[in-house]
């Protein structure tokens, strides 16, 4: 630092310098900001999102429920809003510096004191401050687009969670309803007192035994995983546990049919997560840039004043760095590693994306290729059943055969629609 005095002043001040300071620094303290605790109502916590029941006309009202709720969205919406702030408070130049000096002469003839002080004010003519600006902009640009592209996963994945549930559900009531039917229960009877009889093999009926008991354990497997699916939907949605859900029905519309392809790769470069990607990219950009930009030295200017045998001295203090051997190498490697860590990281974005829709496609073309389901022919099994053509075990074999074919079928229904759902989450909206 370079101190160069213009005069001297013999000046009598009225008002004590050290008045004049204690206001100064009062003044500057004033503006500073106090610390305020924000501690956590438990109590609040335990009122919000617990209810007894939801009930869910579409998917769409799912999904609405995720968006506002699901707390892994209402995070990075909340880191969306610091990146915003950090932003808007990014660019301002360095405060200034006040220096003090008190040196006591050992043998005086004059004042036993010389005392000086010096204000300095730091000029960024390297333009660090804009730089960082820029790149604290494209970071909270990124946050907002990683938003967007959760919230588009988050809504798909509440509506594939609601098709999984309704699709176990609906299982679930087919195999209750099949083993509650009062003609299957007769059929068991009659096939008993007819076994009893000798009238037919034992193991025959041992046969039909068995596969009632296979139905029954995949009666509590389906409970059990109806359950767990309920229990993810639940967390999806960001409620409490204990909530009873009313999900929709698994329909398939005439509206479900296979796209003509896939989004295309360039498409691809306009989805969420590869503009989140690209907005890190131009945001480690500018945070390079600022690191080049440190190897430049900035202006430090400001007045000072010293006292010193009786005599006051105004001047001049003005200071700059020499980049010789620093050039801030090391900040400069760090920033453009990152920068390359970045490019590489939009680029593999973009390339799973593209892998992803592909392959969510194939998935729902091979679903959609399935052959038409027969006609029933439960109708039939009975008529021949009350005619005595058809025996009891004979009957329960045509009626588990139809069972296990609406199984697939359900199975199937809840396939196709959460198949769309994964490749919803690959549209790009066209550009206005």
């Amino acid at each position: 630092m370079i101190m160069i005095w213009k005069n001297d002043m013999n000046t009598d001040l009225k008002i004590p310098r050290a008045l004049c300071l204690c206001a100064g620094l009062l003044a500057a303290l004033a503006g500073c900001r106090s610390y305020e605790p924000k501690p956590i109502d438990w109590a609040a916590e335990a009122r919000r999102g617990a209810t007894n029941e939801v009930v869910f006309a579409n998917l769409d009202e799912v999904a609405q429920m995720a968006l506002i709720g699901n707390p892994a969205l209402n995070r990075l919406r909340l880191q969306k809003a610091n990146s915003e702030r950090v932003a808007s408070e990014t660019g301002w130049w360095d405060d200034p510096e006040l220096d003090f000096d008190a040196l006591r002469v050992l043998k005086p003839d004059g004042p036993p004191f010389l005392m000086g002080t010096s204000l300095a004010f730091t000029i960024p003519l390297s333009g660090v401050p804009g730089c960082e600006k820029k790149a604290a902009a494209y970071y909270a640009g990124a946050d907002a687009e990683a938003v967007r592209a959760a919230e588009r996963d988050v809504a798909a994945e509440a509506r594939q969670a609601a098709v999984r549930l309704a699709a176990l559900r609906g299982r679930l009531a087919l195999l209750t309803g099949y083993e509650a039917d009062a003609r299957i229960r007769r059929s068991f009877e009659v096939a008993e007192k007819l076994c009893a009889a000798g009238e037919i093999a034992p193991g025959d009926l041992a046969s039909a035994r068995r596969r009632r008991h296979g139905r029954l354990h995949a009666l509590r497997d389906l409970r059990r995983e109806a359950e767990a699916e309920e229990a993810a939907l639940v967390k999806v949605l960001g409620l409490l546990p204990g909530v009873a859900l009313r999900v929709p029905s698994v329909e398939l519309h005439a509206a479900h049919a296979l796209p003509s392809r896939a989004p295309a790769p360039l498409d691809l470069v306009r989805h969420p997560k590869v503009r989140e990607a690209t907005a890190r990219l131009a945001g480690g950009e500018a945070a390079l840039e600022a690191e080049i930009r440190r190897q430049y030295p900035d202006l430090k200017l400001g007045p000072a004043y010293e006292r010193e045998e009786g005599l006051d001295r105004l001047g001049l203090v003005a200071g700059v760095t020499l980049p010789l051997w620093n050039r801030n190498r090391k900040g400069i490697a760090e920033a453009e590693g990152a920068r390359d860590a970045a490019r590489l990281d939009a680029i593999e974005v973009w390339r799973d994306l593209v892998r992803e829709a592909a392959a969510a496609r194939a998935q729902l073309a091979n679903l959609l290729d399935h052959p038409p389901a027969p006609g029933s022919d439960r109708e039939q099994a009975e008529k021949l059943a009350d005619a005595g053509e058809l025996g009891p075990l004979d009957y329960l074999a045509v009626r588990e055969e139809l069972c296990d074919l609406d199984l697939e079928e359900a199975a199937w229904r809840a396939e196709v629609c959460g198949a769309y759902e994964a490749l919803a989450r690959y549209a790009v909206e066209d550009e206005r």
